[in-house]
């Protein structure tokens, strides 16, 4: 079980880092501090890594190249690394292909980009004195717009409190780091087919830098430390097996698998 006594020293926040933890706790104690790598891979991380290269590898292209065509080719070459057993079953990882292809067609085709992206893909650093610590986040998509700019994140799945983590770490990182907030962040759920919009403000980076805090107090005490109460999260969990040890009425939950 965990070590409730170790208090955990933070460096770097990194947007990665914290997407676990809000994902589960538990999960990212065993994979980050432990270091406990299992043979059994996260079939989100392995989807989110198709994704990845395939947005990458479009927005690359020219504008009169961007195609349906173009991005069915990029997830028929990236999604061989995708293993059947890495899913809850067959029906599952057939449906997160038609659905992750659906939802990127949609995503990817129906706005036309004239120019090429301000940022994509690329990792930042910069040391946040009001969280003592470095902030590290990666911008998936940013494209001009106006004097502006507008952020696009593509998950495979994400819920509310991932939500509100990214749109947090985005308007206090941008304000911060660029002096200047995005004229909105819009997170695309691949899964679900579903788009959120956020317009950040002036308020919003307060209230950003206090989230920020309190998630780093809580990510640095293991005793605070609470298992996701999310089957859907827990059924694809390597570490389902230890972290549910002994607790029966946990056990009965995972009977039907």
């Amino acid at each position: 079980m965990i070590d409730r006594e170790h208090r955990i020293s933070i460096a770097t926040l990194t947007d990665y880092h914290l997407q676990d933890f809000i994902r589960c706790p538990y999960q990212f104690y065993y994979f980050h501090i432990e270091g406990k790598i299992t043979t059994q891979s996260d079939w989100r991380k392995m989807v989110q890594f198709v994704v990845n290269q395939v947005v990458s590898r479009y927005y690359k292209l020219p504008p009169k190249s961007q195609t349906t065509k173009k991005v069915l080719e990029f997830i028929n070459d990236h999604w061989s690394a995708v293993e059947v057993h890495q899913f809850e079953s067959k029906i599952h990882y057939y449906k997160a292909l038609a659905n992750i292809t659906d939802h990127l067609l949609q995503c990817l085709t129906t706005e036309k980009n004239k120019n090429p992206p301000l940022f994509l893909y690329e990792k930042f650093n910069m040391n946040m004195d009001e969280l003592g610590t470095e902030l590290s986040l990666t911008f998936e998509v940013a494209e001009w717009s106006g004097n502006s700019f507008i952020i696009k994140k593509y998950l495979v799945d994400t819920d509310e409190e991932m939500n509100l983590l990214f749109n947090n770490m985005i308007s206090v990182f941008c304000e911060k780091a660029f002096d200047q907030l995005p004229e909105r962040i819009e997170i695309y759920s691949l899964m679900e087919g579903k788009k959120e919009t956020f317009i950040p403000t002036k308020k919003d980076v307060s209230g950003g830098l206090e989230y920020l805090n309190m998630i780093k107090n809580l990510l640095q005490e293991p005793k605070k430390y609470l298992k996701t109460d999310s089957l859907a999260v827990c059924k694809s969990c390597s570490y389902q097996k230890r972290c549910y040890e002994g607790i029966n009425i946990n056990q009965k939950r995972f009977s039907s698998q």
